[in-house]
């Protein structure tokens, strides 16, 4: 049996920028621009205030989630890479849970914490943390000895030397794993946004997926590139600055 005529397994270019006005049936109205869902006409100013919104809520949760996930992995990095034994002792595992699929963790999310606000930050923040985690433990392991040595023979004591020597010089290691740590928190947002959100591009690609609307979906993984792109830049900015001194 043959395929239906018009349909388009592959999208191309015209039909993906062309699918944008579906945007508006994710609009919940306000702001001149009614909901398409109680019965209003789709319109480009809909669209754009549709795609808008999930787009910002998406954007927050992803910032948020990056932001906790940051302290949460690179502090407990930082404390146990402390001792030399629990970094031995730790370095194994927490490779072994970086590993981990994260979209095979989606389910255990779910039956956590249902469809709400707080499942969508908490797998956000184990994804970067778990990251960072290990990432941190490596870097602060590879800090060259001596660092300490030079430090402790001016009189400075292990905790002083610990927290002003040896942790900052493995911030410039650190940095390639929190720029890392970004798209890992966009993959995680879009994917716990999956766990029943109604709102987020990850709903909107759910709801395109399930109506095989692949024009749809191929605008908004644009949408979701750019806006990756943008908070990767800012981010390499920011550590650029922060780790000037190495440079």
């Amino acid at each position: 049996m043959g395929e239906a005529v018009g349909y388009k397994r592959v999208p191309g270019i015209e039909d993906v920028f062309g699918s944008f006005i579906s945007y508006a049936g994710f609009w919940q109205g306000g702001l001149g621009a009614e909901s398409t869902r109680t019965g209003a006409e789709s319109t480009y100013w809909g669209a754009t205030l549709g795609l808008a919104h999930n787009t910002l809520i998406t954007l927050v949760r992803t910032a948020i989630g990056y932001s906790i996930g940051v302290v949460a992995g690179v502090g407990l990095g930082f404390l146990i890479a402390w001792s030399r034994i629990a970094r031995d002792v730790l370095t194994f595992p927490a490779h072994f849970a970086r590993m981990m699929p994260l979209l095979a963790m989606i389910p255990l999310f779910a039956l956590w914490f249902g469809n709400s606000e707080l499942g969508v930050l908490t797998f956000i923040v184990f994804a970067v943390g778990i990251l960072l985690f290990a990432i941190t433990i490596n870097a602060i392991g590879n800090v060259p000895s001596r660092y300490a040595q030079y430090a402790q023979s001016l009189g400075a004591d292990p905790l002083r030397t610990y927290a002003k020597v040896v942790f900052p010089a493995s911030i410039p290691q650190l940095r390639g794993g929190l720029l890392l740590a970004v798209a890992f928190a966009w993959s995680a947002a879009l994917a716990a946004e999956f766990l029943g959100q109604q709102v987020g591009l990850g709903h909107v690609l759910q709801n395109a997926l399930y109506y095989a609307s692949t024009d749809v979906v191929a605008l908004t993984g644009l949408v979701v590139i750019v806006f990756a792109a943008i908070t990767y830049l800012a981010a390499n900015k920011g550590l650029s600055w922060v780790t000037r001194w190495s440079e």
